[in-house]
């Protein structure tokens, strides 16, 4: 399930941290997405005029965070719509019923988080050792090559891991449809130049909140 982390690379412009769904949470729809992203960038409208009108008042800082606290909001709202459009591709591609996605994509959903953590971890390890200004020393950079295959380690027990509850939810057969889909979803994000200038339908989403 490693597209899924492709899918969310093509969305880092974005600087806002989004909702972390578990699976008790509620999956939204798409109308619901876009309707929270309606209310959400009015708010952000109205914080950023407040931050402007409050320039070099003693109010400054309070509207600042206001602002910011709102573009978080928005950013959330953005990676919904962008979640929405992917479980609704899913499910084409893999037949799912509206009963079988009710339960999958929760599930599914946590293990993305999950394992966009898991490579997060050595990908920053990579980026801080190569921005370095002094050179490492090859001790140092072993230990990067070992979190890293650590971290692939760590995706294979969560993929297997996860693999046994997808199966309690779908037939093996529509699990591997969903890895196929997966794939013609990344495909598809960077084909289909409708989907690129829609702007209810992120390009760009943030990464998964740090906990």
């Amino acid at each position: 399930m490693r597209n899924f982390i492709f899918s969310l690379i093509l969305l880092l412009t974005f600087t806002a941290c989004p909702l972390v769904l578990s699976a008790q949470e509620k999956v939204l729809t798409l109308s619901e997405a876009e309707a929270m992203l309606e209310k959400a960038q009015k708010k952000y409208a109205k914080a950023k005029e407040e931050y402007r009108k409050s320039l070099k008042s003693p109010d400054e800082s309070s509207s600042l965070k206001a602002m910011r606290a709102a573009s978080r909001e928005v950013g959330r709202c953005r990676l919904e719509i962008f979640k929405a459009h992917k479980r609704s591709f899913l499910q084409e591609r893999a037949e799912l019923t509206d009963k079988e996605a009710a339960e999958f994509f929760p599930i599914y959903e946590e293990l993305q988080t999950k394992m966009f953590h898991v490579q997060d971890e050595a990908s920053r390890a990579i980026k801080r050792i190569l921005r370095e200004k002094e050179p490492a020393s090859e001790e140092e950079y072993r230990a990067v090559v070992e979190k890293k295959i650590e971290s692939e380690m760590q995706e294979a027990i969560l993929q297997k891991e996860y693999f046994g509850r997808f199966l309690k939810i779908l037939p093996a057969k529509k699990i591997v449809e969903i890895f196929d889909a997966e794939a013609r979803f990344s495909q598809e994000l960077m084909r289909n130049k409708n989907f690129k200038n829609d702007k209810k339908a992120p390009q760009n989403p943030p990464s998964p909140e740090k906990k």
